[in-house]
């Protein structure tokens, strides 16, 4: 008896507690708008994926805060030595990579930020000053890399990247 009360409270317990994390979850926006349309699927098209837009997938993909455990270490390198690198190069890549990790990771914060405050204050965020700063994130940690990698490295991350280039899509902006 007191087993089955126990088994009927420790369900009703879960379910009210079920319900309450169903209500308090936070719904998860999609703000991309992908269709066949204005999608470019780089395992048909990767000539038409812009270097750009590859550089910061691939930078996206493999980077690291500071202080990544063995599991996220382990898995960069794995990813690194497909590029062949030498160790210096491997290593400032490594570098390069951590600090546009932690300034990539600022800006979308600083962009979350400044796109609440103007949803409650009922204007539109500035999605286009993000892009713009994402964009020059990217261009300017590019070039930091090309400013520490031999130019043996270099040839074989930009070979490395563009072969990458099939395993991505990329939604581009419809005309206006």
């Amino acid at each position: 008896m007191r087993r089955t009360i126990f088994l009927t409270v420790t369900l009703l317990l879960g379910l009210v507690m079920s319900r309450a994390v169903a209500q308090n979850a936070q719904t998860v926006h999609d703000h991309t708008v992908t269709t066949p349309d204005n999608v470019i699927d780089g395992s048909q098209h990767p000539e038409l994926i812009p270097d750009a837009d590859a550089y910061r997938l691939y930078f996206v993909a493999i980077s690291e805060m500071p202080n990544p455990t063995d599991e996220q270490k382990a898995r960069q390198i794995a990813h690194l030595k497909k590029i062949e690198l030498q160790d210096s190069d491997l290593q400032s890549t490594i570098i390069a990579l951590e600090e546009f990790r932690v300034q990539y990771t600022n800006l979308i914060a600083q962009y979350n930020e400044s796109a609440e405050a103007a949803q409650k204050a009922g204007v539109k965020p500035d999605i286009d000053t993000f892009l713009l700063q994402r964009d020059a994130l990217v261009q300017a940690t590019h070039e930091r890399v090309k400013s520490v990698l031999t130019p043996d490295g270099l040839t074989r991350l930009d070979a490395h990247v563009q072969r990458e280039k099939r395993g991505m899509k990329v939604a581009v902006k419809e005309a206006q």
